[in-house]
């Protein structure tokens, strides 16, 4: 835009002194033409200027390593002329901070990819606080908020920690309290007062010996993922792939658990690998669309795993 207005000055300049040169009617025409530019810039491009507006959008999640773009979308009701877009992003995240100036087209639609940094994990912000239409000459700009947020996680791959021979393996079942149904049953002798509804018929005509059919559940899961808090990226790294270990073999089994980040932090259960992500995701500054509920903690845990940065 600056050299289209030094571009213009020097224009005007030129035809204000041809005119005092040869002050004739065709000198002051051309002259009064190139002066009418500015003001005529100015209203055809102003509707445009006003009306238009930004969006910005990210993935919410990314792997480190892999390929993911934020992406710049200019929008607007009604065609209005405008040259193009100039924005300022702010790009931050634990341990840097950055700013990038951008411009593209102003015409509905109109997109700018930003190429995001996935070798740095923890959470990445991009931040837009305002930017500027350029009239379609170029002679004016108009600058707009728009305060825009988006927010991504890069996340390490799963890495192995130490220490876990005491992981469990696999759910352990426990007998029905006060009997009734189970998808999950066990036999065994019949004792005093069991009811004889469940005597199983068939296997006790078999060994002439009254079977019960006990029915199992698995009892309330009272695990808990208490991940420490990193001092630095390092840390981070090691932390955050240990966590994602840890929690891929317990969902392996399909157990589920609690999971706290911190001294201080929520805690939330977590059953599938979505929820460890969106936890992540929130607790680590993201807003997404819908938080990890709150979940009744048990008072007492009856199994810990602490994730931390130790070798």
């Amino acid at each position: 835009m600056g050299v289209r207005r030094f571009a213009y000055i020097i224009i005007l300049a030129g035809t204000a002194f041809f005119y005092t040169l040869y002050p004739f009617w065709f000198a002051w025409y051309l002259f009064l033409i190139v002066l009418l530019i500015l003001p005529f810039d100015f209203l055809i491009s102003l509707p445009g200027m006003l009306t238009r507006h930004l969006t910005l959008s990210s993935p919410q999640i990314l792997e480190r390593g892999a390929n993911g773009v934020a992406v710049l979308i200019t929008h607007q009701k009604k065609h209005y002329p405008a040259r193009c877009v100039k924005v300022k992003v702010m790009v931050s995240g634990d341990d840097f901070i950055a700013t990038r100036r951008f411009t593209f087209g102003a015409d509905s639609g109109s997109r700018y990819e930003i190429l995001i940094d996935s070798s740095r994990t923890g959470l990445t912000i991009f931040q837009v606080s305002r930017f500027w239409t350029i009239s379609a000459v170029g002679l004016f700009c108009l600058p707009t908020k728009n305060p825009l947020k988006s927010f991504v996680l890069v996340l390490p791959p799963p890495e192995k920690p130490p220490f876990t021979l005491t992981l469990p393996k696999g759910i352990i079942l426990r007998p029905k309290p006060g009997g009734g149904f189970s998808e999950d049953y066990d036999l065994r002798q019949y004792r005093l007062g069991d009811p004889i509804k469940s005597v199983h018929w068939k296997v006790s005509a078999k060994y002439d010996s009254l079977i019960i059919r006990e029915p199992l559940i698995p009892p309330p899961h009272s695990r808990l993922l208490h991940a420490a808090q990193w001092s630095n990226a390092q840390e981070r790294d090691l932390i955050l792939g240990r966590l994602r270990w840890i929690s891929d073999y317990l969902l392996k089994w399909e157990l589920a658990y609690f999971i706290r980040l911190g001294e201080d932090g929520p805690i939330a259960e977590i059953s599938n690998n979505d929820d460890l992500l969106t936890y992540l995701y929130f607790v680590l500054g993201g807003t997404p669309e819908q938080l990890p509920y709150q979940a009744a903690v048990p008072v007492r845990f009856g199994w810990v795993f602490r994730v931390d940065a130790s070798v």
